[in-house]
């Protein structure tokens, strides 16, 4: 199966929809942003090691410094439509349940790599953007 084909599987998964709504909820929940970070990383470092998703640690970790700084008032420069699509895939990669359930050996985490791959990119503009200003603000201390 394609790179291509896997994406437009998830987008459309029932399993991706019942994320992004989770996600739209949770837009104005800063401590709940917060905890879903502390619950990916978690997930992350305990399910990491020798598995495909090593490759989207800089990711992930980019992702969520751009949901910290939100949740925390910090930084708010950020489309809303974007701000969800972010959470969402968050949220997708948590569910052990999804288009390919993580349990599965090898394969169990290429969704969710995919995913984060294909937001990180999606949204590009938007950590360029973030990356600019933490530098700037970085510099005025």
């Amino acid at each position: 199966m394609k790179k291509t084909e896997i994406l437009d599987r998830i987008l459309t998964s029932v399993f991706y929809n019942k994320s992004r709504k989770k996600a739209s909820g949770l837009l104005s929940n800063s401590a709940g942003i917060l905890q879903l970070l502390k619950n990916v990383f978690e997930k992350f470092q305990s399910e990491s090691l020798g598995t495909v998703l090593g490759s989207v640690k800089n990711q992930i970790l980019s992702l969520g410094k751009l949901l910290k700084y939100y949740a925390t008032g910090q930084y708010r420069q950020i489309d809303l439509k974007n701000l969800v699509i972010v959470l969402a895939s968050l949220i997708y990669f948590l569910s052990p349940i999804d288009l390919i359930p993580d349990f599965l050996p090898v394969l169990g985490f290429t969704d969710d790599v995919a995913l984060i791959s294909f937001v990180f990119v999606s949204v590009s503009e938007e950590l360029e953007k973030f990356e600019n200003w933490l530098k700037e603000n970085e510099s005025d201390k």
